[in-house]
This record gives structure tokens, sequence and C-alpha cells, in this order.
């Protein structure tokens, strides 16, 4: 029988603290954490789920 795959948690915690611009952010996983979590963001002008793609998500 094999086990569910275990998560590994994000190397930081992310919390959303108003933050809303690229450069704001500090690497890619933090924009994608705030685009999917908090409301108000402005990291994604093309619309396609991928934030910050000339600062931080290439």
């Amino acid at each position: 029988m094999h086990s569910p795959p275990v998560e590994t948690p994000p190397s930081h915690t992310y919390t959303c603290d108003g933050l809303t611009y690229c450069s704001q952010m500090h690497s890619c996983e933090e924009a994608t954490f705030f685009l999917r979590n908090c409301p108000g963001v402005k990291m994604d002008v093309n619309h396609d789920g991928v934030p910050c793609e000339t600062q931080w998500c290439k």
C-alpha cells in the first residue's frame, strides 16, 4: 500500500500584509503566494496566472 505524497511546506511563511506590486516582492514564490491568496494585488498584468513575469517569475 502506498502512502500519500507528503507536501513540502514553503521555505517561507507569507501573510497578506498589504503589499500589491512586484517591486515589493523578493521572489517568485512570494509573488505567487500573494497572487493566489491576497485580494487587490497588481502582479499579473496579462492575467495568465503567473505573477511578476518580468521581475521574478521568468
